[in-house]
């Protein structure tokens, strides 16, 4: 979970109409998300060999985005590849031991190179089956970048790769560790041809986050209070 001066500090630093948008987000998201989450049955971390163990996802989705709708011969762009959970996952640069990490394999592609590789930022979640909060991802996609040769052919292509993890429910209870076949469609172009900009998920709240804002409520809400009895004390600090 994260802690309250984190939260302090975030909140402190909206400035006018943005402030009280973050507000009644915090309060009215309860009802907006009742009809999306769902509890996935309990589970234990299992820390023996998880490999043996790996099953199809079968309940995750995904979502791939390229930040332009062509890529051009020559040049790279920026991919994302948003994962929709049931719950939480892990991260690499953030690992919990006994949890598998989300993990992204991408296959070779003749005529492309990756790099660049960005998981996504964590945030701290209590857990049942740990003395600690845990870091855990809840917002913002993987992002890598993609470079066309120029002798990559022309025309759609797929890339393809592997997403691994095991899931933090939403009940603190940890799932199997699954594997999740992804492709990613592609448009490959001359190098000086037009591109324009495709739709990009950076900066949109995922569901997995929205849960986590409603478990911060009960440090979020008397924050807000304070902020609001500040309001009426200063006038002048506050927005119109």
């Amino acid at each position: 979970m994260v802690r309250a001066p984190r939260i302090c500090e975030n909140i402190l630093e909206a400035e006018g109409a943005d402030m009280w948008r973050s507000i009644l987000a915090v309060i009215l998201l309860p009802s907006l998300t009742a009809a999306q989450t769902q509890t996935a049955p309990s589970a234990t971390p299992n820390t023996s060999n998880p490999a043996l163990q790996v099953t199809p996802a079968s309940q995750p989705s995904y979502h791939p985005y390229t930040f332009y709708n062509r890529i051009r011969r020559g040049t790279a762009e920026d991919v994302a590849i948003e994962l929709f959970p049931a719950g939480f996952v892990t991260t690499p640069t953030s690992a919990v031991p006994g949890i598998i990490p989300l993990n992204l394999e991408l296959l070779p592609t003749k005529g492309f190179i990756f790099s660049k590789l960005r998981y996504p930022k964590t945030y701290n979640l209590s857990a049942k089956f740990h003395s600690n909060p845990i870091p855990v991802a809840a917002e913002d996609p993987i992002q890598f970048r993609v470079r066309a040769g120029r002798t990559a052919s022309l025309g759609s292509q797929i890339l393809t790769g592997k997403l691994t993890f095991q899931v933090v429910h939403f009940d603190s209870s940890v799932g199997p560790v699954e594997e999740l076949n992804v492709e990613i469609p592609i448009t490959v172009v001359e190098h000086n041809a037009k591109v324009q900009r495709a739709s990009w998920p950076a900066g949109r709240l995922s569901p997995a986050m929205i849960v986590l804002i409603i478990v911060l409520l009960p440090v979020e809400i008397p924050v807000a209070l304070l902020i609001l009895a500040g309001c009426a004390v200063s006038p002048r600090s506050c927005p119109d």
